[in-house]
């Protein structure tokens, strides 16, 4: 299994100043529609709502189907059920231990085929890294267009 936890300010001194509000709106926005938030997602669907959360079909790297249930204001948690990559996904706004607001994606996957502590697993691990820390700035950057753009939270 691969686990890696990435948290950065929600406010770095980029314009404007994000709000809990403001993010939890585009959290909520990313888990209907991914694909202004997450390069590597190129479709997705949803196929069931229920309450407190989605089921969604999604592209990335290949189909892949998550639920999703919304705490508010808190957390947003991704089941990933099918595909050759699961485990879950955590967007969670959280403060940092100096007070500041910030976001945390959290991620455990295990890949079929990809024996655990191997090289190869190490390697996804890497790529993923990547992947979701850029995931974590874009989706900040694209709440921040959506504030300037003056889309309500």
């Amino acid at each position: 299994m691969i686990e890696l936890t990435k948290s950065i300010p929600m406010n770095d001194g980029t314009l404007p100043i994000l709000t809990v509000d403001d993010v939890w709106a585009g959290l909520v926005e990313k888990a209907e529609n991914p694909l202004p938030y997450v390069e590597a997602i190129t479709a997705c669907t949803v196929v069931e709502r229920f309450e407190g959360g989605l089921v969604r079909d999604i592209v990335h790297n290949g189909p892949v189907r998550e639920v999703v249930t919304f705490y508010p204001k808190k957390l947003v948690h991704f089941v990933r059920t099918h595909g050759s990559a699961r485990g879950t996904i955590d967007n969670e706004i959280g403060v940092d231990e100096n007070g500041d607001d910030q976001l945390t994606f959290t991620f455990r996957i295990v890949f079929d085929g990809v024996e655990p502590g191997s090289d190869q697993e190490r390697e996804y691990g890497a790529q993923m890294q990547g992947d979701y820390l850029a995931a974590v700035r874009t989706t900040l950057n694209a709440v921040r267009d959506r504030v300037t753009a003056g889309v309500a939270s």
